[in-house]
């Protein structure tokens, strides 16, 4: 089966000054058409890092130094940025935590939509502005016409993020990356933007990258799900398989850490102690080894993902995985 994204042995690091740091190693993972990938771990495993490098949006200090980023067909890896700019916006958008430092404050709702209209296709103006006012529509927003002379900072942050949603479908693209796109909203809201997303997964057949720290999420939305720790994939399998058979100590670490409403109340959440090493490039073995309550000297060896015998598509980074 060929898969709309493949990514292979993903390397990235960054510099400052003369020293080089790690933001992601061996990398592997695939998104097939019309799929929900939830990608997910706690804040410094790698997991934006991983996604910024597919858009080609590192910034000046990092760099992809190894690896296959094939997309469509198309080997995106050590492409120009004017070859980049004609699949950034079209073929893959992204949309990232806070709508209100991705909208422009001085240009109109209006003005920031003909633009991303306009980038990716010959539309006049007219044709541009019945676009956008049908894009608004699509991902629940009323009132259109109104909309579009409106600033960004009289919105709310659900009808902000809305409109970020509305920007990002412009260039009709077939994978659309989601970077915890509802951190700053209030729950409610929350659920719906969620439903927004998997609405329109369904209905425009378009793969869905969705970065997230919460497994509820993950739970309600995913196909397959990647685990990250520090820089690394530590285990990939289906939702339900994650869910009801995790393998690596990180992802059942995550698991007992969630409350839920089907918990005995005598039971308590269990938190993870430690937090993500930030040398982690450095670790010759297990980086979750000092966190982890099944850490053994062998651990201290570099691990490999290792391919479970209840999937086919389930892989776990730990040796004693099949002991826990």
């Amino acid at each position: 089966m060929t898969h709309l994204l493949e990514v292979k042995n993903l390397e990235v690091s960054f510099r400052s000054g003369k020293e080089v740091f790690t933001g992601a190693s061996d990398v592997s993972f695939h998104v097939d058409k019309g799929e929900i990938l939830c990608i997910v771990g706690e804040s410094g495993s790698g997991k934006s890092i991983t996604t910024l490098s597919l858009m080609g949006l590192l910034g000046k200090n990092g760099r992809v130094d190894k690896g296959s980023i094939l997309f469509d067909g198309e080997e995106l890896f050590g492409k120009k940025e004017k070859e980049l700019d004609n699949i950034r916006g079209s073929k893959i958008t992204m949309i990232f935590q806070d709508a209100l430092t991705s909208l422009n404050p001085v240009f109109t709702i209006g003005n920031q939509m003909l633009e991303a209209i306009q980038s990716h296709s010959k539309s006049s103006k007219k044709e541009a502005e019945e676009k956008a006012k049908y894009l608004l529509g699509k991902v629940g927003l009323s009132d259109t016409e109104a909309l579009l002379q409106k600033y960004p900072h009289t919105l709310s942050g659900g009808m902000r993020q809305r409109v970020m949603i509305a920007m990002a479908l412009a260039g009709e693209p077939k994978l659309l990356i989601a970077d915890e796109p509802t951190t700053a909203l209030d729950v409610t809201i929350q659920a719906q933007i969620m439903e927004l997303l998997k609405s329109l997964n369904k209905e425009l057949a378009m793969s869905v990258i969705l970065i997230t720290h919460d497994m509820g999420v993950v739970a309600e939305m995913a196909d397959r799900v990647l685990v990250m720790y520090a820089g690394e994939v530590v285990e990939e399998a289906p939702v339900k398989v994650l869910f009801h058979n995790p393998g690596h100590p990180y992802t059942k670490a995550l698991l007992r850490s969630i409350p839920g409403v089907r918990k005995e109340e005598e039971e308590k959440l269990v938190p993870i102690e430690g937090s993500v090493p930030e040398d982690y490039d450095r670790i010759r073995g297990c980086r979750f080894a000092n966190r982890c309550a099944f850490a053994e000297e062998a651990c201290s060896l570099p691990q490999k993902l290792r391919q479970a015998e209840d999937e086919m598509a389930h892989s776990i980074r730990c040796w004693k995985y099949e002991k826990l």
